[in-house]
């Protein structure tokens, strides 16, 4: 009986592989798509070597001071903003009027002289109410810089009611006093800065087992190409039902019966032959996340194995049970697309999410954990974007398990092998 399964495979395998449309649905299209969306969301993610501009805002600085001048300088820097340097208030207001800019950045003239002096000082922020998503980004970003000046501000207070009370300047002269204070904040501030750039402490995430959590777009991606390869690995089932029902209507099953073959060894042979083809979707597509995109693939290779597996059984379990609920390959070409659409769809294999659709919450989340496609995509992101072992997605396996056997009993039970 094995031989014959084999056999069968063989010989469904090298139909596949004829049927050139087919393998581009399966395989480039993935591919196209999975690129794409990767690389839009890389370069989102300031992987490029030219950041996206969110926001475009206009800066007037009225200040002459060095403070005024670092807080330039810094909003210069941040690669989320389009920074646009003008003279006139006036100016930039019309410009948010506009519609030009979302906000309008206003450095006081005092401001440098506030700071020195330890003194209350306010940058104003006009935004455009039409951008209230925009006016929450700038106000945060300025929240951040404040806090840089503030702390300039805070040292150069600390130095010179150190330097007054000791005395040691009391003979020199106001230019040579301030000499020293700029001298001595240089310093501290400059030393901040290689503290900042190279901390002596590094925060590092592990799990409970003490495993390093990787963290950054890498993760997302192990939520993003699982769902797209197991969306068009499902994309396969209309195939593979359209393929048995033409074998029927042509009279290759009655001459495969007469042979004599046993049914089992047909319908096995063909679900095998179908399960390699999902493997070698699974193999390429995670192949070029991973070596394009950097996917993390996880410490645990035999459940990845036992995870692909089951989900190329249940795929092509499902193909068999729409052969045996259809009446034509046509039909059932059809009703194969359409499932991997809406099944993909409420399954979460597009990642709008941070994290599966079945861990979500709410109605959405528990019509995901109705689908194959939803346990699937929860599993392998366990597994590669959280570091979990076979144990921790044992019941997401035993799950796909369940629902393959369910297709394959409702597919052995209602094909006909001959009309």
């Amino acid at each position: 009986m094995i031989k014959h399964t084999l056999s069968v495979a063989w010989k469904e395998i090298q139909l596949i592989v004829r049927d050139r449309g087919s393998l581009v649905i399966l395989f480039l299209l993935p591919l196209l798509f999975g690129t794409l969306y990767g690389s839009i969301n890389l370069q989102f993610a300031g992987g490029d070597e030219a950041p996206s501009v969110l926001v475009e805002v206009a800066l007037v600085n009225l200040d002459e001071g060095i403070f005024g001048e670092q807080i330039a300088l810094a909003l210069n820097e941040i690669n989320v903003l389009a920074v646009e340097t003008l003279d006139s208030v006036v100016v930039a207001e019309a410009q948010v009027a506009e519609g030009a800019v979302s906000a309008a950045i206003v450095i006081p003239a005092n401001f440098s002289r506030d700071i020195e002096a330890y003194t209350p000082s306010t940058i104003e922020v006009i935004v455009d109410p039409a951008q209230p998503e925009a006016a929450g980004i700038i106000s945060g970003i300025m929240n951040k810089v404040i806090d840089e000046a503030t702390v300039w501000g805070e040292v150069l207070y600390a130095i010179r009611t150190l330097l007054d009370e000791s005395g040691v300047l009391a003979e020199a002269s106001p230019e040579a006093q301030r000499a020293i204070q700029a001298q001595n904040l240089g310093v501290i501030m400059t030393r901040i800065n290689e503290m900042r750039r190279t901390p002596r402490v590094v925060v590092s995430s592990q799990d409970l087992a003490g495993a390093r959590i990787e963290g950054g777009i890498e993760i997302f991606f192990a939520l993003l190409f699982p769902g797209i390869t197991v969306m068009f690995v499902f994309f396969g089932v209309g195939m593979s039902a359209a393929s048995l029902l033409a074998e029927r209507e042509t009279g290759a099953l009655r001459r495969l019966l007469a042979a004599p073959i046993p049914r089992g060894s047909i319908i096995g042979g063909k679900m095998l032959g179908y399960m390699a083809l999902v493997c070698m979707q699974v193999i390429v597509l995670f192949g070029v996340a991973r070596a394009f995109f950097g996917m993390p693939l996880g410490d645990a290779p035999v459940a990845l194995v036992v995870l692909t597996l089951l989900l190329a059984f249940v795929a092509t379990a499902m193909g068999m049970m729409i052969a045996a609920l259809s009446r034509s390959p046509k039909q059932a070409d059809n009703i194969g697309t359409v499932l991997g659409f809406v099944l993909g769809g409420l399954g979460g294999c597009i990642a709008i999410t941070p994290t599966p659709l079945t861990r979500t919450g709410g109605f959405m989340s528990v019509l995901a954990r109705l689908t194959p496609h939803g346990h699937a995509v929860d599993a392998y992101y366990s597994l590669m974007g959280e570091g979990a072992g076979l144990v921790e997605v044992l019941p997401e396996l035993a799950i796909l398990l369940a629902m393959g056997v369910a297709f394959f009993l409702i597919a052995t039970r209602r094909f006909r092998f001959i009309e």
